[in-house]
């Protein structure tokens, strides 16, 4: 399928695993929108509800992609959507790929996230469930010295938003978590808005990146990173899931 994204900058969309679920339930469940390789990948997982994050995550991307493309949700199964790792060159793992867009996505305990864009918006995603506590390390890992200085040791979210921030910024420059997140320093941005903008000049390809914390629930955090593109738009749930019959109670508000 020939793609050519319509002009909407980058939209994000974050949701329940168990509603994206509900929403295909009708149109032959998760599965349909999957590839077959996406299909093995689900079945590899012995948590039933690890495959399913993973398998609701991988339908949402595909129909983020799809309204991005202006195409009917139906449409989202045929999308030529491929991994390829920019360090070693596998189509086994890495970003997900598809020409003409940049895509992200991400999942943790039992919400998944989504983010599209033209190809030139190097959009990175994530989204984490805020534990009771962290692992020993987490800010010699994760934080750089002055942000370590401020931060109360006991102020859990706070850190966590710097670990998704961090990771949507090395998703965007397509690393992962191959450099430390603690090599990059979060800034606030200078146009006054609510970007903090990754500081590393040991790395051109992370350094000067954007990033957006954004909303979602008490118990997650998440952030979306982009170059040049402004804040990230959340799109609408009825847009981009399949329609009804019943959807209409899916719905997800965000603050």
């Amino acid at each position: 399928m020939t793609t050519q994204a319509r002009t909407l900058g980058v939209g994000y969309l974050i949701l329940p695993s168990a509603v994206v679920e509900s929403a295909c339930s009708g149109v032959g469940g998760l599965d349909r929108f999957l590839s077959q390789d996406e299909k093995a990948a689900r079945r590899r997982y012995r948590n039933v509800a690890d495959g399913q994050d993973y398998a609701a995550s991988h339908v949402l991307l595909r129909l983020l992609a799809a309204h991005q493309l202006g195409l009917d949700p139906l449409a989202a199964p045929a999308l030529n959507i491929t991994r390829r790792c920019p360090g070693c060159g596998s189509t086994d793992h890495g970003r997900t790929v598809l020409p003409g867009m940049s895509l992200s996505l991400s999942r943790s305990h039992g919400m998944v996230m989504a983010a599209v864009g033209p190809a030139s918006a190097s959009v990175g995603a994530d989204v984490e469930r805020v534990p009771p506590g962290l692992f020993d390390g987490f800010d010699n890992y994760v934080l750089d010295p002055r942000t370590t200085a401020v931060l109360d040791k006991t102020d859990v979210p706070s850190r966590m938003r710097q670990w998704v921030a961090k990771e949507a910024v090395l998703k965007a420059a397509g690393l992962g978590l191959s450099i430390p997140p603690s090599a990059a320093q979060l800034v606030a941005a200078e146009d006054g808005s609510n970007a903090l903008r990754a500081v590393c000049p040991v790395q051109p390809l992370v350094h000067g990146l954007d990033v957006y914390p954004v909303p979602v629930t008490p118990t997650h955090v998440a952030a979306v990173s982009a170059r040049g593109c402004g804040l990230p738009a959340v799109r609408g749930v009825n847009e981009v899931l399949p329609p009804p019959p019943d959807l209409r109670h899916l719905a997800w508000p965000l603050p």
